[in-house]
């Protein structure tokens, strides 16, 4: 699993969906990739399994706002990309607890079932 947060969340959805489709999943908390992104070029032309996106995003973001990860979601779905989005209304550039919870119980069910239980 590869993710990040703002900037680091562009650059795992860049890494994961252009170089590395092998992953079990990427996620992207307050993140957007540019309209036209060379991720988007990529898709155009993949033919394999791509990883799932858990993508989380407050609705009071004034630095990467909102609607730039609504769309970003909106793309990569179109070029078959399994994505979920998580709105946070209110929550602007920043993490909150509810945020981190739901990505934790994403991870680990995508986690392998020996790892799960070490944890």
């Amino acid at each position: 699993v590869l993710g990040g947060f703002s900037m680091g969340g562009g650059m795992a959805m860049h890494l994961a969906y252009r170089f590395h489709q092998d992953l079990a999943g990427v996620f992207a908390l307050s993140s957007f990739r540019n309209k036209d992104s060379a991720v988007y070029q990529a898709l155009k032309r993949n033919e394999s399994v791509l990883p799932e996106l858990f993508q989380c995003h407050g609705t009071a973001d004034e630095l990467v706002l909102y609607s730039w990860g609504e769309e970003t979601n909106k793309i990569l779905k179109s070029l078959g990309v399994s994505t979920s989005l998580h709105t946070f209304p209110n929550l602007n550039h920043e993490l909150s607890r509810t945020e981190i919870e739901k990505l934790k119980t994403w991870i680990v069910k995508k986690l392998p079932v020996e790892a799960a239980k070490t944890n």
